[in-house]
């Protein structure tokens, strides 16, 4: 009966934990969502099944919520997570590389205080060089020192971060050359160099230097490669 579905999408479910497995569509399945659904815990074993499945978001239901150990759907194209501390661990240690296919990659870091570094330094792994969009935000640790996780995106346009109080570094200036957008927000460490940055960039400039605020790297790499936009906001 459902074999020729396509999508299921799950909202707001205070009192969802599980669903019945049998007769989920394995071969058409192309998206599954779920959000705020804060008592789910227990994603379908037969997920890694469902050989159609692009699209994958599981958005603020249990922090408990794991992801069954045969492996992930290595054909998504967008994966989106949050408050999924169990299911990140588990994508670090599966190897973000083996989605390669993925183009839009969505992670809030809601229970991971644990993570300094994305991708995890020591790991040895790289993100997979098919990516097109990168949003990290709400890693409370998060230092983002480590490029050579980002050495093989050549065709990355985007790349977000948001809420991520102790980010101090960015990819080095040799990385990610292809970005036309860099959104940066709610970042306290940026305020102290407010003053230099204006006498360094000048006012006609809005895309500063950020060589000046000890990030590594810098926007002198992503002017001179074309970037188009640059947005940076500061919190007091």
């Amino acid at each position: 009966m459902l074999s020729h579905l396509q999508e299921i999408r799950l909202f707001s479910f205070s009192n969802l934990v599980s669903f019945e497995e049998s007769g989920l569509p394995t071969t058409n399945l192309r998206a599954f969502r779920i959000e705020d659904c804060e008592n789910f815990g227990v994603l379908p074993k037969c997920i890694h099944h469902f050989t159609s499945l692009r699209k994958l978001k599981v958005w603020k239901c249990s922090a408990d919520i794991s992801f069954p150990e045969e492996s992930f759907p290595n054909n998504l194209t967008s994966l989106k997570i949050s408050n999924t501390p169990k299911i990140y661990t588990s994508l670090v240690q599966w190897g973000f590389n083996r989605l390669t296919s993925l183009q839009k990659l969505k992670i809030s870091g809601e229970g991971c205080s644990s993570v300094m570094s994305f991708p995890e330094e020591g790991i040895g792994r790289m993100l997979p060089p098919s990516l097109t969009s990168i949003r990290i935000h709400n890693f409370e640790n998060l230092e983002f020192r480590c490029s050579k996780g980002f050495q093989h995106l050549t065709s990355l346009p985007q790349l977000h971060i948001y809420d991520c109080p102790k980010l101090t570094s960015l990819p080095e200036k040799d990385m990610l050359l292809s970005l036309e957008q860099l959104h940066i927000s709610n970042y306290p460490l940026l305020e102290e160099g407010r003053e230099a940055l204006k006498a360094k960039t000048g006012e006609k400039y809005r895309r500063p230097s950020i060589d000046l605020l000890q990030i590594t790297g810098g926007i002198q790499y992503m002017l001179q490669h074309g970037i188009r936009e640059f947005n940076l906001t500061l919190t007091r």
